[in-house]
């Protein structure tokens, strides 16, 4: 499959499950905030066969692409898809992503992933089951402004102690 097909998988997905409106969720999408994200084009995608050891080099194309996309003040969201979606077995990306976050974590910026094999659910409803593994990279401080302004909703009212420690730890 080439990157653009990729993307558009992956597009296609974000319009058809993330962005969609359900009940567990206090009606509002799983990932609320990722269609106006989109439409206004502030998420770029990036397909790139990531490995371990760029996260040990910071001179890789991972972090040389993560640092130009967040110079840019007009860009929120970067989505790096694997174009493998079998290259990590979830307890290795589980792994990758909190390496990468600790590489992160000075620029005050935060990665979390979704995964085909993936269990985390609320209530049954599989939030990150994504078609290929990727992982998001944002700001710290726009995500925490996101999760304030969905505590103010239903939004977490399905989510149990553990859902909630999950995000907490990012």
């Amino acid at each position: 499959m080439n990157e653009q097909a990729i993307v558009a998988e992956m597009v296609r997905y974000i319009n058809t499950t993330l962005e969609q409106a359900h009940a567990t969720f206090g009606d509002l999408p799983i990932c609320p905030f990722v269609r106006q994200a989109r439409l206004n084009h502030k998420v770029e995608f990036f397909v790139y066969p990531f490995e371990s050891q760029d996260i040990l080099n910071s001179d890789s194309r991972l972090f040389t692409t993560i640092r130009a996309f967040f110079q840019n003040p007009n860009q929120d969201v970067l989505v790096v898809i694997h174009p493998d979606p079998e290259a990590f077995d979830f307890p290795q990306f589980q792994s990758y992503l909190d390496q990468l976050n600790t590489q992160l974590h000075a620029a005050e910026l935060i990665a979390f992933g979704g995964h085909p094999h993936d269990l985390f659910n609320v209530q049954g409803v599989r939030t990150r089951q994504d078609p290929f593994i990727n992982f998001t990279v944002q700001s710290k401080e726009k995500l925490e402004q996101a999760s304030t302004q969905l505590l103010k909703t239903g939004y977490y009212k399905n989510w149990s102690d553990e859902n909630l420690r999950s995000i907490r730890s990012l």
